[in-house]
């Protein structure tokens, strides 16, 4: 897949109309953006993310709405009826198709306000066959968001879209976060997840779960046996999240841990400790909103199931007192008082006996009405036993989820009030001689907190154990209760045959996840040995796929936990040249070798060398053409003589901007 061209209507800081066409040859496949500081590299990278995502990537503490996307010149020309169009058209190519991908916003503005007001929104796509003249063919709208993510998936944006000032720090915009799943996807492990997902690890949707329900028993200890396995999986299932959320914690809790000992082996540098003042206003901020989500959702459990809990044992007195004052119930079943006024009327019953006041029929059918409401409630009785019956069932399990939702309001509160004691407390010290001792009471609170959430841990995973245990039993139970008949030898063939198939897919996951952890494991640490000079240092990959680097001492290697913002960067660096490679391996494998036919994604760099040196920016510039297909830089002009990268480039672009305008223009460089 490569880009064939990008064009920029309005767009932040281009004015009218520019178009970049990229290289797509096969040897010379970079592209080259040069450009001073602030001129405008980054929002062209920007536009890419756009034009696929309908959202640009941001800064600490800023929101999507902090971006205004039209350009400024434009929206000043603009009175109170105009309209203004920012759009953004991306084309890509792979070996049969041309995709032209544009999205574009119609704006008004707020006069007099120097603002811009979204009017209409819209995004297209058009393919066409790359050697037919056949005209393009328009996808459907619903559609176009879904075929962008299959060619450019979202969740690697962070990859073939590279920011190198952002991913410096890869815990912005959830890096951290889609690492794992970045691999899994880009190395065709998410495959297993995605079939082991549908055939079990989607609750009461999956192919298990609704074979399951297929088979049915007849008798009420079947019934009772049904019920208590449902509730052996409620419990299991509750057991899981429960281990989840103290997984969260730990994890937390490890992060924590991590920071106080980054700061205590760090100088006391007053700007470090404003930017920890700064984030902890933001993690408050999150968490307060977090406890008042809590709150809303324990609210309106509340109020929907509450008054049904309240009212149980009223209603039970209620029904027990109509029942003594009703007696047995004597009516006929669906029997109305207005039917038997009709028979009577009528002079006739429904055998044919003829019916006139006095006669025994006449005196029976007075009998019966004196049975029906509102002459006699036992009728109505049976409606309210019913009644009463669905409340007491739909509240069943109110008073634990309650119980439940009200203490993880509580664990929220708590880390709310955590975090703003530990604010204050360091808005205290901003100004005055900061008191490590006081962190390193707060590392030892963390660690014990870890010791005493792995415990917990462990006794509800012996929890979940031992309720699985239980329900297998009760499925041996129901198996020999079952109707023994054809259909359900059926579903229960296709349930053993889908568990089987889902245990194998689990044990062929775990072993294909091992041979990829440990060959990316060899192969990173190889890239980081060629593109880097930094012989007394490795980085690793975690269990948990975090990218640590360490560095040799005499006795062995030790975690490097305060990386400077250059290496930060080349740890990245090696680890997704380490993936790009992978992936290309892998497709090339499933092509016969022939791995000029591969598919992998173009790679789109935004100051991707600004605080290496220049050595290092050499020797990971020379790798960049050899893993991806296409390459396509912007860079300072400055630093494109240390690349090396001349033989490589297909075309080149400067970006300018004049003093006196706020607008920058793209100019092709002569001879490309």
């Amino acid at each position: 897949m490569r880009f064939e061209s990008i064009a920029l209507h309005n767009f932040m800081r281009y004015k009218g109309e520019n178009r970049i066409e990229f290289s797509c040859e096969e040897r010379k496949n970079v592209t080259v953006i040069l450009g001073d500081n602030t001129v405008g590299k980054t929002t062209v990278a920007q536009a890419f993310r756009w034009c696929l995502y309908g959202a640009v990537l941001t800064e600490r503490g800023k929101r999507q709405e902090d971006y205004q996307l039209l350009n400024s010149d434009t929206l000043e020309l603009m009175n109170a009826d105009s309209r203004a169009k920012v759009w953004v058209e991306l084309v890509a190519i792979d070996e049969e198709k041309r995709y032209a991908i544009r999205r574009e916003i119609v704006y008004t503005r707020a006069f007099p306000s120097l603002m811009a007001e979204e009017f209409q929104k819209k995004l297209t796509m058009h393919i066409s066959d790359i050697c037919s003249s056949q005209p393009l063919v328009e996808v459907e709208e619903r559609k176009v968001d879904e075929l962008i993510n299959e060619l450019f998936p979202r969740n690697l944006s962070h990859y073939f879209l590279f920011d190198g000032e952002r991913w410096s720090d890869i815990a912005i915009n959830g890096v951290r976060e889609n690492i794992k799943d970045s691999v899994h996807i880009l190395t065709g492990l998410s495959a297993y997840q995605a079939a082991m997902k549908h055939l079990k690890d989607m609750g009461s949707y999956s192919v298990i779960s609704k074979f399951k329900k297929k088979i049915t028993g007849s008798g009420n200890l079947y019934d009772s046996l049904a019920s208590e396995c449902q509730k052996c999986e409620r419990a299991i299932q509750s057991c899981q999240k429960e281990i989840r959320n103290i997984e969260v914690n730990i994890s937390n809790y490890k992060k924590k841990c991590q920071e106080v000992q980054e700061y205590l082996e760090a100088n006391r540098n007053t700007e470090a400790l404003q930017k920890q003042y700064r984030d902890l206003g933001t993690l408050k901020k999150a968490q307060e909103e977090r406890c008042a989500s809590e709150h809303r959702m324990l609210v309106n459990e509340f109020s929907d199931k509450a008054y049904m809990a309240f009212a149980g044992p009223m209603v039970q007195a209620a029904m027990e007192l109509v029942k003594a004052v009703a007696g047995e119930r004597r009516d006929i079943p669906h029997m109305r008082q207005a039917t038997i006024d009709y028979i009577m009327k009528g002079g006739r019953c429904i055998c044919g006996a003829k019916l006139s006041p006095g006669t025994k029929e006449w005196e029976r059918l007075l009998e019966q009405k004196n049975y029906l409401p509102p002459a006699d409630i036992g009728s109505l009785l049976g409606e309210f036993e019913r009644t009463a019956f669905r409340w007491k069932n739909r509240v069943e399990d109110f008073p634990e989820e309650a119980q439940e939702m009200a203490s993880q309001i509580d664990g929220c509160v708590k880390e709310y009030e955590e975090t703003c004691n530990e604010y204050v407390m360091l808005g205290q010290r901003l100004d005055a001689h900061i008191d490590f001792a006081e962190h390193r009471n707060r590392l030892r609170r963390y660690q014990v907190g870890i010791q005493e959430l792995g415990s917990q841990k462990g006794q509800m995973q012996g929890k979940a154990q031992s309720y699985q245990r239980q329900k297998q039993h009760l499925e041996e139970e129901m198996k020999g209760l079952e109707a023994r008949n054809e259909e359900n030898r059926r579903w229960r063939e296709r349930l053993e045959l889908a568990e089987a198939l889902y245990k194998k897919l689990s044990q062929d996951f775990t072993m294909e996840e091992k041979k990829v952890f440990k060959e990316l494991n060899g192969q990173i640490q190889n890239n980081f040995r060629r593109m880097f000079n930094a012989k007394e240092k490795k980085i690793e990959l975690s269990e948990k796929y975090d990218i640590q680097m360490y560095y040799k001492t005499e006795v062995g290697y030790r975690e490097e936990k305060n990386l400077s913002e250059g290496e930060k960067i080349a740890r990245n660096f090696a680890f997704i040249v380490t993936i790009m490679e992978y992936s290309k391996k892998r497709k090339a494998e499933k092509n016969a070798g022939a791995m000029q036919e591969n598919d992998t994604l173009p790679i789109v760099l935004d100051s991707p060398f600004s605080k290496l040196g220049d050595e290092n920016i050499r020797l990971i510039a020379k790798a960049l053409p050899e893993v991806s297909e296409q390459v396509i830089i912007f860079m300072l002009k400055k630093d494109w003589g240390y690349t090396g990268l001349d033989e490589y480039v297909g075309k080149a672009y400067y970006i300018e901007k004049e003093a006196e305008k706020s607008y920058a223009t793209i100019r092709k460089a002569e001879g490309r």
